[in-house]
């Protein structure tokens, strides 16, 4: 059928593109009885593994049913996790590390999938691009969920969509034809096809009833939606009344059901059932399906049933069923009887209903958790329970329905029935949902609150409330956060020895931000503790700053570098293991802060793709990334996406007060200013990084290391007022810490506040010395360039030519081409012999999506991988085809990567 020859071709190009690594996703969509289910059958072939599922409305509540029954196809079994975050981490990295032969998940049904399904399913959809992978799903347009998904992924140019068109007229008439035996005289062809409205399987049924001699003359009269129906209601004639009974009872358990809980949800008797069922499957109703279950012969056959039956008749055969289900204890199948028949008040079913929730949020099934924890909460009204509510509460939290969180938690703490204890932990969870929701200052009353209604009676609450209150405040005031810290510390008596480590940790990192160095000693501690503990590891890193974090964080601002590598690859490995993505996609950037300031600028790149690749997963990390990508994009010289990257960041982390991300994108923003020669924009940006540290506390001046380059600013703008105040400061902090670059930015600042030439060249000396010492080689070629313009300022070309070749050789081979630039131009004026740069050698954003174009990816995929617009990589990549006079065909087919 031509009209089916579509859709084939469309998947059957998406298989040709998965052998060749560049997986992605088809979704056929179109009313029941179109032929989804017949294409879906027709994927096979030499060389593929396919994973198999079906979705179904009973089924629908069932965690991860359908993805687990498509992943089990490939052998990809395991991937449980105890959130929504670390299974999807899990599966797509197990998908994205596939060897075998190029794999498809062949769905059918999609609609009917479980909400968990789909929100897995939207997350690998996006990741398909670098993968053997595809995914070929039917569905129709309700429930709208699984729609909506395809057309959003379509959107993001990561997946195709086809609509099964009806069957034409000439292509009606061979169904009938093939399906009667005999060609049938035009007018009777016209009258199906319109009837019928070109649906297949109506054609088919209606070419048996011909057959059979039955009569549909009458039927012509009829509107078409109501010819349709009568049409399929024509298979019911002839069945008996406990034919129908079973029926009916089947329509309500789905698509497919076990006959023996039809016949007695029916109450039919054994005998009877048998009968019925034989004569539903004489009269082509059902049809034998697999593990001892019968299925309708259509959708179509099983919607009339339950669309007939009276509102009444439907709730109570919901109820019949949710007790039979609930005595042969299938609670995952009757809790979606309670709330289909809508069993407001029964303790019963709210029991069901909250356990089948509690047992889906352990597993991660946030969105089938909070449908049927939600669904307790309201069946059982003013009665619901504590215990449910703070299910009901943390699953809310889970899915990002943070305020609806903080209603529902702040009401139970605040009931009079709620006991102590109870309320308290309810007025915790309601202060971590309200800083979630961008509410701080209720977060702040809520977890304050949580402190005092615990008191001693429940101290691991209190200690937990204030660590999470140190926490998040520290992200707003720095070192200011350090007296709740000081507090939960000074609670630690007699709690559990994981959080008093956290605490301990939390304590001297806030400690060290101040610039105390017993407080990194205080984390080096914490840290050591399970440094030979992978059970303890895995609990640590739960929490973004546990204390192997906090350790990893810290020694890279103490310049402990070899032991700060050791510290990031063993927590990074923990939060693999453990699937903690939130931690996992602050570690990815973290680190690629460590890698920038030793050099590594090119694993620096690659380490924040890693954070961006789960930042849907991680969405309260996305500003933090952000933030710090900018500085690697400046360094490479993407300068249009590194302002990108900073005005995103300051929408939202302006709003929120997260001094954290806004001081290092002001630090980014005023180095660019500076390199430009806009000294007043630098000055400004200076003037805010300066304010803010000092007013948070912010005295590790290693954290964002400004000081050098403000001191640049001011001395040419002429405040050497504020120059001379950073070089106090840098010299009473490098007194009592470890780390070096203090001490060479406040020899810099003495070089450039000096009037005698050589008090300054002694001081560029002393830099340069103790550049030596540590491993900083971008911060070199920065001292390199500043020294060696002094240098020629002061007539000695010749002095400042080797420093400057060697700032511009060391910068270059890193790939810091916005140093390199600058260091050459320096070369330039001291009459050295400048590099040309090839016309033809692309930047680094041309290149990163000239390689993406390469492997086959759409521009709508490469958009996405590199978080930038769609029109942003067209002008890319017109740019790489004049560069490299290529075509987008032959970059594709000759692998051209720069």
């Amino acid at each position: 059928m031509r009209e089916r020859n579509v859709a084939a071709e469309v998947i059957r190009e998406r298989l040709v593109e998965a052998r060749a690594g560049r997986g992605g996703a088809v979704f056929v969509h179109g009313d029941a009885g179109m032929g989804k289910s017949w294409l879906l059958g027709q994927v096979a072939g030499d060389g593929l593994r396919i994973g198999r599922a079906y979705g179904s409305p009973i089924a629908s509540g069932v965690p991860f049913d359908v993805m687990t029954q498509a992943l089990s196809g490939l052998g990809v079994d395991g991937m449980s996790a105890d959130t929504m975050a670390g299974r999807c981490y899990r599966v797509w990295h197990a998908l994205r590390s596939w060897s075998g032969d190029p794999a498809v998940l062949v769905i059918d049904d999609l609609h009917w999938a479980d909400a968990d399904s789909l929100t897995l399913l939207a997350f690998l959809g996006r990741r398909l691009g670098a993968c053997r992978v595809a995914v070929v799903a039917g569905l129709r347009a309700w429930p709208p969920a699984a729609l909506d998904l395809a057309r959003d992924l379509e959107e993001s140019g990561c997946a195709r969509t086809v609509e099964l068109e009806p069957l034409s007229e000439p292509s009606s008439a061979a169904l009938l034809t093939r399906r009667s035996g005999h060609e049938l005289p035009a007018e009777t062809v016209r009258t199906l096809w319109t009837m019928c409205a070109g649906n297949p399987l109506l054609l088919e049924h209606a070419a048996g009833l011909l057959t059979a001699g039955a009569d549909l003359g009458r039927l012509e009269l009829r509107p078409p939606d109501v010819a349709r129906r009568e049409l399929l209601v024509r298979r019911f004639i002839g069945a008996t009344p406990e034919q129908m009974r079973c029926a009916r009872a089947g329509s309500v358990l789905g698509l497919s059901f076990e006959p023996r809980i039809a016949v007695e949800l029916a109450g039919l008797d054994h005998d009877e059932g048998d009968e019925a069922v034989a004569g539903l499957q004489t009269g082509r109703l059902v049809r034998e399906a697999s593990g001892d279950r019968v299925e309708y012969v259509h959708p179509l056959f099983q919607q009339i049933l339950y669309d007939e039956m009276p509102t009444s008749t439907r709730s109570l055969l919901h109820t019949r069923a949710f007790d039979l289900l609930t005595r042969r204890g299938c609670r995952a199948e009757a809790a979606e009887h309670a709330l289909r028949g809508n069993m407001a008040g029964d303790r019963r079913a709210v029991a069901v209903l909250e356990r089948v929730g509690r047992d889906a949020l352990a597993v991660g099934a946030t969105e089938t958790a909070v449908r049927y924890l939600a669904g307790a909460h309201r069946l059982a009204g003013d009665h619901a329970g504590p215990g449910l509510s703070l299910a009901t509460g943390r699953a809310l939290m889970a899915v990002g329905r943070a305020g609806e969180a903080v209603a529902m938690l702040g009401a139970l703490s605040r009931h009079d029935a709620t006991d102590t204890a109870t309320a308290a932990q309810a007025a915790w969870m309601a202060g971590r949902a309200g800083y979630q929701a961008g509410d701080h200052r209720q977060a702040e009353r809520d977890l304050a609150r949580a402190v005092d209604l615990a008191g001693d009676r429940a101290p691991a609450i209190a200690v937990e409330a204030l660590l999470d209150h140190a926490n998040f405040q520290h992200l707003t005031d720095g070192s200011r956060a350090l007296p709740l810290a000081a507090r939960a510390l000074a609670r630690c008596a007699g709690v559990d020895p994981a959080l008093r480590r956290r605490v301990t940790s939390m304590h001297g990192y806030i400690a060290f931000l101040g610039a105390d160095l017993a407080g990194l000693e205080e984390v080096t501690r914490a840290a050591r503790e399970i440094e030979d503990d992978p059970a303890a590891q895995l609990a640590d890193v739960q929490g973004t700053w546990g204390a192997l974090s906090n350790h990893a964080f810290s020694t890279k601002w103490a310049e402990r570098f070899t032991e700060c590598e050791m510290a990031f690859a063993r927590v990074i490995a923990a939060a693999e293991r453990a699937g903690a993505i939130g931690t996992l996609s602050m570690l990815y950037t973290s680190r690629s802060e460590f890698l920038m300031r030793v050099g590594r600028l090119r694993e620096a790149v690659a380490s924040v793709e890693q954070a961006r690749a789960v930042k849907d997963l991680a969405p309260m990390s996305e500003r933090y990334v952000a933030a710090m990508e900018s500085w690697p994009l400046l360094l490479s010289g993407d300068l249009e996406e590194c302002e990108r990257r900073c005005a995103q960041v300051e929408r939202s982390a302006s709003r929120l007060s997260d001094v954290g991300s806004l001081i290092a994108i002001w630090y980014v923003r005023g180095r660019r200013a500076l390199g430009e020669g806009d000294l007043v924009t630098a000055c400004a940006q200076f003037d805010l990084l300066d304010e803010t540290t000092r007013r948070v506390g912010i005295l590790e001046p290693c954290l964002v290391p400004f000081a050098r380059d403000a001191m640049v600013a001011y001395t040419r703008i002429g405040r050497r007022d504020r120059a001379e105040r950073l070089v106090a400061r840098l010299e009473e902090v490098s007194a009592r810490l470890p780390c070096v670059w203090p001490r060479i930015a406040a020899a810099t600042g003495r070089a450039l506040l000096a009037d005698d030439p050589s008090v300054t060249e002694a001081e560029f000396e002393t830099a340069l010395a103790l550049h030596d010492t540590t491993d900083q080689p971008f911060e070199k070629v920065e001292t390199q360039i500043l020294y060696g313009a002094w240098l020629r300022r002061t007539g000695r070309p010749a002095r400042a030519r080797p420093l400057l070749t060697d700032a511009a050789a060391t910068a270059a081979r890193a790939g810091a081409r916005w140093l390199a630039d600058r260091a050459h131009e320096e070369l330039r004026r001291a009459d050295g012999r400048r590099r040309t740069t090839d016309p033809r050698a692309l930047t680094p954003a041309e290149a990163r999506t000239a390689t993406l174009a390469a492997k086959g990816l759409t521009n709508a995929e490469i958009a996405e991988r590199l978080s930038v617009t769609v029109r942003t990589v067209e002008t890319h990549l017109s740019r790489v085809y004049t560069k490299l006079r290529v075509s987008r065909r032959e970059l594709i087919l000759r692998g051209l990567t720069p």
